[in-house]
């Protein structure tokens, strides 16, 4: 007789959890409503940490997607942190285009990542697409652009902040309740088989 494998826990629990935290307290802080100083602690515990593990939990799962996106954005809040801290102690100091570039990288690549996504159900690519467009709105500021498509920008990551809030709930009802009770809606388009992907893998 054979032994059951356990059963493990999804890392995408914590990873969406981590986004949701850290996306809502640093658009908090860009639209004025609270200071920069919680944004340092919870973005690099809840955007870092957190979403680096939930990424590398992912690889060891086999999970390409889910350990490049969290990797990527927990790494990011990761850097986050370090441009605040480096501002407020005036070395290493990362602002303007400087800080413009690094945020247009991400928000190219949340676009990137959408595509993929929009293979998996309707939420994920839209929450990336509000990324993108958060990120590229927060750009132009960056750039020396009006000050309200930074606000708007920030308006965007709330909304995908809401997004990523409401994968979560179903995520974790889907595994605690044995049933899904949220819809995510249809895939856009049917991936390729597992078998035509390793076809192309090098």
């Amino acid at each position: 007789m054979t032994e059951r494998a356990p059963r493990l826990a999804d890392p995408g629990l914590i990873g969406l959890l981590g986004f949701v935290i850290a996306t809502l307290t640093a658009q908090l802080e860009h639209l004025g409503l609270q200071n920069e100083s919680p944004v340092f602690w919870v973005g690099a515990v809840f955007g870092g940490v957190v979403q680096v593990t939930a990424g590398m939990l992912s690889y060891f799962a086999g999970d390409d997607f889910h350990f490049i996106v969290y990797n990527a954005f927990g790494w990011y809040w990761i850097c986050m942190p370090g441009f605040l801290l480096g501002g407020e102690l005036g070395f290493f100091e990362v602002e303007g285009p400087a800080r413009g570039v690094f945020t247009l990288m991400f928000s190219i690549l949340a676009l990137v990542f959408a595509l993929s996504a929009a293979s998996r159900n309707t939420v994920l690519p839209v929450t990336l697409l509000a990324v993108a467009v958060g990120l590229g709105l927060q750009t132009i500021t960056a750039f020396g652009g009006p000050a309200a498509a930074g606000a708007a920008g920030s308006v965007a990551l709330l909304v995908a902040s809401a997004l990523a809030a409401y994968m979560l709930l179903e995520k974790f009802y889907t595994r605690t309740l044995g049933r899904s009770i949220l819809p995510l809606g249809p895939a856009w388009f049917r991936p390729a088989s597992p078998v035509s992907i390793q076809a192309h893998t090098v």
